[in-house]
């Protein structure tokens, strides 16, 4: 099993940057209609000196993406604004989960598996979570 080096296995995001001529090209969303969130205050570009190119932060990108994804889906702008701020508060929790229970992963020919470590104190059994022909699942398994 590969083990994970506490905080040294995730990459800093925050020191991620990207262009606006990237985040167009990476998301389809024109320069004008990126301006625009901004101007509504739902998007925020990284602080430039005057008549410097935006630049936007991974964390940007990632909520521009599901921005485009809901509005994709059939919601109003504002809708989407919302579902997307909504995930975004999801996902720090999830990184703290999965930075500090995820022990490391095992990749076979037909299976990947991530050792979340023991069930409880006893040491007893350990919890997987194995990914398999696009299925995912749990698995418990007593410890000798």
């Amino acid at each position: 099993m590969a083990e994970l080096e506490g905080n040294d296995a995730f990459i800093d995001t925050n020191k991620l940057i990207f262009g606006i001529g990237q985040v167009q090209q990476i998301t389809g969303v024109s320069g004008r209609q990126l301006r625009y969130w901004e101007e509504q205050g739902y998007i925020q570009s990284i602080s430039q000196k005057k008549g410097a190119a935006r630049e936007y932060s991974m964390h940007t990108l990632f909520f521009i993406f599901h921005v485009t994804r809901f509005l994709r889906s059939g919601f109003t702008l504002q809708a989407a604004v919302d579902r997307a701020k909504k995930f975004d508060r999801q996902l720090p929790v999830l990184r703290e989960f999965l930075r500090s229970q995820l022990k490391g992963v095992d990749f076979d020919k037909d299976q990947s598996v991530l050792d979340f470590g023991y069930v409880d104190s006893s040491h007893t059994q350990r919890i997987y979570g194995v990914v398999k022909d696009g299925e995912t699942f749990f698995r418990i398994e007593n410890v000798d």
